[in-house]
């Protein structure tokens, strides 16, 4: 009598090897908070993975200005993404957004932003300026109080 074989992890029918090409991520860091975690990010030499640092904002023309400043061909590698991800602080100065927003837009991807509230930090009666414009511009927030949630997040991804 012969013994059928146990499929792995106790699944019928789970393909075993991987069947889709590795996924890319853009990781964009707002704001002087938003722009350390990317850059400390992008120190660990992640494939698959393109970091931008838009350290700085500006309104209208000088929005162009901030994107060449941070270095890279963002709207490249926006269009190139999977997925794309915002990462920011409170009370990060995320003017670019919506610029960040538009590129992916325009091909039909969705925005996460990742937003670091420090345990503990006492908000207001009304909610920040940071957290209002992440709202507008993104399909998906996701509000974590450390740091390191946006490293590990993106290493789960497969980056």
């Amino acid at each position: 009598m012969k013994v059928a074989e146990r499929p792995a992890f106790g699944l019928p029918g789970r393909i075993q090897s991987p069947n889709s090409r590795p996924r890319s991520i853009a990781l964009v860091g707002l704001g002087e908070g938003g722009a350390a975690i990317a850059r400390d990010i992008a120190h660990e030499g992640r494939g698959h993975l393109e970091v931008h640092v838009l350290a700085k904002s500006a309104a209208g023309e000088g929005a162009l200005a901030a994107i060449q400043a941070g270095g890279g061909d963002l709207q490249r590698d926006l269009t190139d993404a999977d997925m794309i991800f915002i990462v920011a602080c409170r009370g990060d100065d995320v003017g670019l957004v919506p610029v960040v927003s538009r590129i992916a837009h325009s091909r039909h991807h969705p925005v996460t932003a990742l937003y670091i509230v420090p345990e503990g930090a006492e908000a207001g009666d009304a909610e920040d300026a940071t957290l209002r414009t992440l709202r507008s511009g993104v399909e998906m927030l996701v509000v974590v109080s450390d740091a390191s949630y946006v490293p590990a997040m993106i290493a789960a991804l497969g980056a």
